[in-house]
């Protein structure tokens, strides 16, 4: 029995993981790349003024409320964004209401703000780090709903992938510390443990935390079956179960000198040690405003503080939340912070990293040891899906590239500029599929990392061709994301690069290998 159920598990492996293999492999890598979402995006606004040097709170609350009055009168909503070790530069966004008569609609705006003279920067129209880290789970062209079960469909069967490679491998953290080199197919499932292993509680957790996250559109049915069917019932059952506890008390303020000034340094006194993120006024130009301070969170994985003020009976009311109201939204509350990991540092940020970079390279070395099991069938179908892995294997990275590159290159005023630059991502995919199906095999595996190293290193030259920035200028600026960002990209230059060699010396070795047995 128990061969013949571990038989049937290597089966279901198999093919739980071939089925949606190169759609995995693009989740893994959009949602991987989005951990450094907020350095994309101070990477794709160049002329974004970043902070230096330290400035006082009350200084930036000062300067920033003096642009809103001026741009943003009749918005309904005011948010200041303060300096952060991950966004070191000042935002102020508003949202303007829609106005019928002008045929207006309801529609955000956000301006950088220049530290020293307090005046507006406008920034490039893009895509930014938040778009390219959505299509992990919307995958852009798709209806929304179709994304998200399509979605869900693919982390159930990784999921399950995850588990029966538990179970198969019975010795399978003794086969972690191994590795045979020049062995073929032998090495591949070496270097397959290898990346599964590593990081097997983080695949786990991103892969079953992605499904949970996505349960109210994939399990859709059950909410009709026990609380109504219609968008409308289904985002009431969400708004009261993932209802916020919050504690609330008054303070000894009067109602009439409430202000965002007033909030800060309330805030601030109960918050010593914590760093200000956002100060925000909601429900402008109504009869009860509210003023919203926001820290960044010191602790544990909750990613933030929000404190709120408001006038309740003519006192000023304070509410601090402190999480969700209910034991299923804490769970799931856990969980969503965990597979977002918006509360890690830099040091915990690089590790989610490195785990999903791992987890892709899983999939790969996967899709690779299918192929090489079939190989000696010599079918035009088994040569197909070859040329189509490498496409996906290389050809997504370098569409990624291809959307840095749009982002210097199309003119600044292009209409629709930020659709654009994702369009020609897909538009470089599309492109590295043809060019290897064009290929033998060995050719396109071979020719797409040389073309992945070299665009990736030119990522940097064109970054200094297109803007005032390049390695030096960010070094002696102290812009340290947007250098971080140009030597990532080298680094990723000399990976590909360092791929290419080590194929073309593999191919060698069996070319002469070839050509001694054929003497014998």
């Amino acid at each position: 029995m128990k061969p013949r159920f571990r038989q049937s598990m290597n089966w279901l492996h198999t093919w739980s993981g071939f089925v949606f293999a190169w759609l995995l492999f693009f989740i893994f890598v959009t949602g991987t790349v989005g951990y450094f979402e907020n350095e994309i995006d101070r990477w794709m606004k160049p002329e974004i003024a970043i902070v230096n040097e330290p400035i006082d709170d009350l200084t930036i609350l000062n300067k920033a409320q003096q642009q809103l009055t001026a741009n943003a009168e009749d918005a309904t909503q005011w948010y200041i964004s303060y300096p952060s070790t991950r966004d070191p530069y000042i935002d102020i966004s508003w949202l303007q209401p829609a106005n019928k008569e002008t045929g207006t609609r309801r529609q955000w705006h956000e301006k950088n703000l220049a530290p020293n003279t307090g005046e507006l920067i406008t920034t490039r129209a893009t895509s930014g780090g938040e778009t390219l880290y959505r299509l992990h789970y919307n995958l852009h062209y798709v209806p929304l709903v179709v994304g998200y079960l399509v979605t869900s469909l693919a982390t159930m069967l990784m999921l399950i992938g995850l588990v029966t490679g538990v179970i198969i491998h019975k010795k399978i953290f003794i086969e972690f510390f191994t590795f045979r080199a020049n062995k073929g197919l032998r090495s591949w499932l070496d270097i397959h443990n290898i990346f599964s292993v590593l990081p097997l509680p983080f695949h786990l957790m991103i892969t079953y935390s992605g499904l949970m996250l996505l349960m109210g559109v994939s399990f859709a049915p059950v909410v009709d079956a026990t609380y109504g069917e219609g968008q409308k019932l289904h985002r009431q059952l969400y708004d009261e179960t993932q209802r916020e506890a919050a504690e609330t008390q008054f303070i000894n303020l009067p109602a009439s000198d409430l202000s965002l000034q007033s909030a800060l340094i309330d805030a601030k006194s109960r918050f010593e040690n914590q760093a200000v993120s956002y100060l925000g006024l909601i429900d402008r130009n109504t009869e009860q405003p509210g003023f919203e301070v926001w820290f960044d969170a010191q602790q544990g994985i909750e990613f933030a503080t929000l404190i709120t003020y408001r006038v309740v009976d003519e006192h000023v009311q304070i509410e601090q939340a402190v999480g969700k109201k209910y034991s299923a939204a804490k769970v799931y509350d856990v969980l969503e912070h965990l597979h977002e990991g918006l509360f890690a540092d830099i040091y915990l940020r690089w590790l989610y990293f490195l785990s999903g970079l791992l987890g892709a390279g899983m999939i790969a070395t996967g899709m690779i040891i299918w192929v090489q099991k079939r190989k000696k069938q010599q079918t035009g179908f088994i040569n197909v899906i070859d040329k189509l892995n490498a496409a996906v294997v290389i050809g997504l990275p370098i569409a990624i590239a291809g959307y840095f590159y749009a982002n210097r290159l199309l003119p600044v005023d292009m209409v629709s500029r930020a659709a654009w630059e994702m369009h020609s991502l897909f538009i470089v995919f599309v492109l590295c599929v043809c060019f290897c199906v064009l290929q033998t095999a060995k050719q396109a595996w071979q020719r797409m990392l040389w073309l992945a190293a070299s665009i990736f290193a030119l990522v940097p030259l064109v970054n200094m061709l297109t803007t005032k920035h390049n390695i030096i200028v960010s070094f002696k600026n102290s812009d340290w994301l947007m250098l971080g960002f140009d030597l990532t990209m080298l680094l990723f230059a000399a990976g590909f690069a360092l791929a290419a060699c080590v194929l073309k010396r593999r191919k060698a070795e069996g070319n002469a290998e070839h050509i001694i047995k054929k003497g014998h």
